[in-house]
């Protein structure tokens, strides 16, 4: 059985579109359920981004984008972690797998294959929490598939005995990395990771990712990731929550997987040092400055 397909909009309809447009040329699309959750109206929300919200439901609304389409409107607005934790936990507790994408994530048309295939790979491998479609920059990695012990956000999946390990409690996690002197672990490849979850405590970002990662990572788990990158990140132009004008993650997303195949769950180290974190994609380098 293909893994469901989780989609979360709320105000971007030109990028949610792009994002559903290359969806529906997905492979495996026209065999998929699919699952949009579109969060509802912010209290605060100007007339801009009401009629922004209501345009993204008709963009939603305007084709079958896979097989079989589901759309979750909320009424209140619930933020993006919060619709995230609750929307994948719901379709976890009934299809045990699922994909998830947010509406500013553009795929490339082997995406879904390579998903499925390897959550399958992985389903009874507990050390692994997730398979990402996203390829961070590096030097020319060989090898097709690698594992890494931290995750990506844009384009992944998961299954539900992973994700009923997480826990989201950001204090509770701040807590043990102290006390398990952790701090510098944590950060791989010098990368700010610790100091994102005390900006999580302190209420400077509201992110589930840092959460889910923090807590996987705590567990000594893997993500695996492709040697090229099989999304494309079409947020970073200052339109999303969490984005800032960048054009570092403006890389290849029409590429192919040659052949699909298990490997051991194991972290190389060359790998790792072949890994490049640019400071500045997104805008956790300036909450480091916040904090201090």
């Amino acid at each position: 059985m293909l893994a469901p397909i989780i989609l979360f909009v709320y105000n971007r309809p030109e990028h949610t579109k792009k994002t559903l447009e290359a969806l529906y040329k997905n492979k495996l699309a026209n065999q998929s359920e699919l699952f949009i959750f579109s969060d509802g109206i912010k209290k605060d929300a100007n007339k801009e981004e009401i009629k922004n919200i209501y345009e993204v439901r008709k963009v939603i609304k305007s084709r079958k984008w896979c097989n079989n389409v589901n759309i979750i409107e909320s009424e209140d607005n619930k933020g993006l972690a919060n619709s995230i934790i609750s929307g994948v936990s719901m379709i976890l507790n009934k299809y045990e797998k699922a994909i998830i994408l947010e509406d500013d994530i553009v795929t490339s048309s082997v995406f879904l294959e390579f998903m499925n295939k390897n959550l399958d790979f992985y389903k009874d491998e507990q050390q692994v929490y997730g398979i990402s479609g996203y390829c961070y920059p590096n030097k020319k990695i060989k090898d097709t598939t690698y594992f890494l012990p931290i995750g990506s956000s844009w384009g992944w999946g998961t299954w539900l005995n992973r994700w009923n390990k997480i826990n989201f409690n950001a204090e509770e996690l701040l807590k043990v990395v102290k006390e398990r002197k952790l701090q510098k672990k944590m950060n791989f490849n010098g990368y700010g990771f610790y100091e994102m979850l005390e900006a999580q405590v302190s209420g400077l970002v509201d992110s589930w990712a840092i959460r889910f990662y923090t807590s996987f990572f705590l567990k000594g788990g893997f993500f695996l990731f492709p040697n090229v990158s099989l999304v494309k990140n079409i947020g970073f132009d200052n339109s999303g929550v969490h984005c800032s004008t960048d054009n570092h993650f403006d890389i290849v997303q029409n590429a192919s997987i040659k052949s699909y195949k298990k490997i051991p769950v194991v972290v190389k180290r060359n790998i790792i040092k072949k890994i490049k974190l640019v400071p500045d994609f997104s805008f956790w380098h300036l909450i480091k400055i916040k904090i201090k």
